[in-house]
């Protein structure tokens, strides 16, 4: 059914809501999400007007809730009221060092309560957050450093951070603090922290933000081989986290929020809970072991999730305690149709609410109508009333561009056929700031221009989407140069980069695959060794030492493919698509194959006979 059909019955007179709902059954998921969403858009509305920010909403929680529990954390809970304390301590440190208006302070922190006040006191006074993926390592976190204007560098407590950190020091021109027992030669964020003032500062410091200015950069993997910067204004800040508003969450809930708060994700969950008064139940990092156990004992009632979260908890086994806790809702991303179904039935979860975006992307998506698999609705009378209209449309798979036809405009899919996702640009975005800190042309990479008429513009989502007959919206893959796997972004240029630095790899093509059991797409690299040399097993141990040290553990190759030369297209760009869809079937590939074997510490044949063997392991 076509917008302009839509629209044509709805100007019949006397048309009713009655007869509406009989002729386009599918108008009452589109009621149902609208009146879910003009509850949220009245209340960041409301923000707009008063001029409210994150930090604004957080201080006037803390002034209602002051000893309420904001966070708890290894048994420990933390009031409202401590945690601004210690955010103001970190603002006054931050004031003395007279930043400018686009400077930023770069968060390299687990998971922890110094992540959250650290990031508040930074709001405090209107100072942009770095927030540093803490699995980056070598030149990519130079890069990351170096193209957001970091003026200095909070590092937290770990071995992992501090060697990381410590490796790359002397290439980086700002001051390097850091948390915990520092050796004598390092600066101590913890002393700093002990004589600093907890007075609040005041909200004039921060006069210059309004909802176009940045408010954090969030980093996520792409085509162009390093991590980028997303622009995160404080606009997006305010309005990504009042999903929860939708679900009617409440002071006395309580949320568990274990994901990386480096990730948009985990950071607007915690932003969330402070804006309404929730408690929230934080961890290092997600254990499956202790999820359940955490869930009741703390008596959790709302979990923010990502896909590959869930599958890990269904693939435990069973226990007779698996329904028995308070959990009534779960919100987050990457939850695919096959087990939304056992979740909800074996761990007895009323209510899974799956939304869709990306942190430099101009909108949303949302399920709010517990439809097992969607993630979001794309329907025609949703699209004339969203000043961000989503479409899908036809593209070349190898190019992973859209396809336009004789008249030069973008063509969209039929029902249940996968296209790529665009999004509008709402008016009062400004596009002219880029999507990203830095070079403007990755910004235009992501723009997919003239789409149904001259001068038009949308984002590009790089992912491929597919409608049923209700215009529910389900994933269906990744497009082009990026893959996810274990909960991150991988760019295979910068993976590719990475392999072919070792002097004996003359090309490394690198692309996502499918594992039976997994969310996501695991990472393979076709090969191409100087002179047609064998990959002998010194060879095949360099690689797995390289890429260990190079490359975070989720980025790192499952398995090699050792080809005798590249596939290319005609204008000599890399063939994917089909080394994607011959996966490492033995059976399929004739070339060698290669698999990690961590116990090994090195990759090891790949055959008939190792094959469920590899399969069976643990990646």
């Amino acid at each position: 059914m076509s917008s302009t059909q839509l629209m044509a019955v709805g100007g019949t007179a006397g048309v009713s809501l009655i007869a509406w709902r009989t002729m386009f059954p599918w108008i009452k998921y589109d009621l149902q999400t609208m009146k879910a969403g003009k509850k949220v858009a009245k209340i960041y509305n409301d923000d707009i007007i008063n001029k409210r920010t994150i930090i604004d909403n957080f201080e006037a929680t803390v002034k209602k809730f002051p000893k309420k529990t904001f966070v708890i954390l290894d048994d420990r809970c933390f009031s409202y009221e401590y945690v601004n304390d210690q955010a103001c301590r970190v603002a006054n440190i931050v004031i003395q060092w007279k930043l400018k208006k686009e400077d930023s302070v770069s968060i390299f922190v687990h998971n922890s309560l110094e992540y959250i006040w650290t990031f508040l006191g930074l709001q405090k006074l209107g100072v942009i957050a770095t927030l540093l993926n803490i699995n980056i390592r070598g030149d990519p976190l130079v890069n990351a450093i170096q193209v957001t204007d970091t003026k200095a560098i909070i590092v937290g407590q770990g071995d992992d951070l501090y060697d990381a950190m410590n490796e790359i020091r002397e290439k980086l021109d700002v001051p390097v603090y850091f948390m915990g027992n520092c050796a004598d030669d390092v600066q101590s964020w913890d002393m700093l922290m002990m004589k600093s003032s907890p007075a609040d500062i005041s909200p004039t410091i921060r006069s210059h933000i309004d909802i176009f200015t940045s408010c954090c950069y969030i980093f996520t993997s792409g085509t162009t081989g390093l991590p980028k910067a997303a622009l995160i204004s404080h606009g997006k800040a305010l309005a990504y986290p009042k999903i929860v508003w939708a679900i009617d969450l409440k002071p006395e809930d309580i949320m568990y929020d274990v994901l990386p708060f480096y990730h948009a994700t985990g950071l607007c969950g915690w932003i969330a809970a402070s804006e309404i008064g929730c408690t929230v139940v934080i961890r290092k990092k997600f254990s499956a072991h202790h999820f359940w156990e955490d869930c009741r004992k703390y008596k959790v009632t709302f979990v923010q999730y990502i896909g590959e979260l869930l599958r890990y908890l269904i693939a435990q086994p069973e226990d007779p305690l698996d329904g028995n806790h308070n959990i009534k809702y779960c919100i987050g991303n990457g939850l695919r149709q096959d087990i939304w179904i056992p979740i909800q039935k074996r761990f007895k979860i009323p209510y899974i609410m799956e939304f869709f975006g990306a942190s430099e992307g101009t909108a949303l998506m949302y399920n709010m109508c517990n439809k097992p698999g969607a993630v979001g609705r794309i329907s025609p009378l949703m699209n004339r009333l969203d000043p961000a209209p989503k479409y899908l449309l036809k593209y070349d798979l190898t190019t992973a561009t859209p396809l336009r036809n004789k008249s030069g405009r973008c063509i969209e899919v039929r029902i249940g056929e996968p296209g790529l996702l665009i999004c509008g640009i709402p008016p009062s975005y400004k596009l002219e700031k880029g999507l990203y800190k830095g070079n403007m042309e990755m910004t235009e990479k992501k723009i997919v221009r003239n789409v149904f008429k001259e001068g038009d513009a949308y984002f590009n989502f790089g992912d491929s989407l597919y409608l049923d007959k209700d215009y529910f919206a389900y994933f269906h893959d990744r497009v082009g140069d990026t893959f996810r796997w274990k909960g991150e972004n991988v760019s295979t240029t910068e993976v590719a980069n990475i392999i072919t630095a070792l002097s004996f790899i003359i090309d490394a093509n690198v692309y996502g695959v499918n594992v039976p059991g997994h969310d996501g797409r695991a990472g393979m690299a076709s090969l191409v060794l100087k002179g047609n040399e064998k990959l002998t097993s010194e060879k095949l141990k360099a690689i797995y030492h390289h890429c260990e040290q190079k490359l975070p553990k989720y980025a790192r190759p499952i398995v090699l493919r050792h080809e005798k030369e590249m596939r290319t297209t005609g204008t000599f760009k890399q063939h994917k698509v089909a080394l994607m869809e011959e996966g490492f079937d033995p059976k399929v590939v004739s070339d060698p194959l290669f698999y990690l074997s961590t116990d090994a510490k090195t990759y090891v044949p790949l055959n008939q006979t190792s094959h469920l063997n590899f399969l069976q392991s643990k990646l």
